[in-house]
C-alpha cells in the first residue's frame, strides 16, 4: 500500500515494484477483456436493432404501397371526388336549431343569450332556457 517502506532495503523495493507492476498489468488485462465483451455485446444488439429497423421500413413500405394500390381503382370509378378530402375527417359542424322550431308556444323575441345558445345547443336543451 506504499506505506511502511522506510524498512526496506533496495532489493525489497524493486521487488514490491515488480509485484505492483505485475498486478497493474493483470488488472488492466481483466479491464480490456470486459470492455471488449461489452463492445461486443452492444455491436451485436446495434445490428440485431438495425436488422428490426429495416424489417419494419420495407413493412411501413409495403403497408404503403398496399394502401395506394386501393386507392388506385377507386380514385378510377371517381375521377371527380378529392380522395384526400374522404380520407381526412372532416370538422363537425354545430346544428342551427332555433326556438322557433320548438312547441313551446311562447312567440317572444329570443334573449342575445338564448339566440346565441339556439345555434350551438340541442333542442332537449333548449326548453330549459325557456323556463
Amino acid at each position: 500500500m506504499g506505506e511502511d517502506l522506510d524498512s526496506l532495503n533496495i532489493k525489497e523495493l524493486q521487488n514490491l515494484e515488480h509485484q505492483i507492476d505485475s498486478a497493474l498489468k493483470h488488472v488492466r488485462s481483466r479491464k480490456n477483456q470486459l470492455m471488449y465483451e461489452s463492445i461486443s455485446e452492444l455491436q451485436k444488439k446495434d445490428k440485431a436493432l438495425q436488422e428490426q429497423n429495416n424489417m419494419l421500413a420495407k413493412k411501413v413500405k409495403e403497408k404503403e404501397k398496399a394502401i395506394i394500390a386501393q386507392q388506385a381503382p377507386w380514385e378510377q370509378q371517381n375521377p371527380d371526388l378529392d380522395s384526400s378530402t374522404i380520407l381526412r375527417p372532416q370538422p363537425m359542424q354545430p346544428l342551427n336549431i332555433s326556438s322557433s322550431h320548438l312547441a313551446t308556444g311562447n312567440e317572444e323575441e329570443p334573449t342575445p343569450i338564448q339566440h346565441r345558445a339556439n345555434a350551438l345547443l340541442p333542442a332537449w336543451m333548449l326548453r330549459y332556457l325557456n323556463e
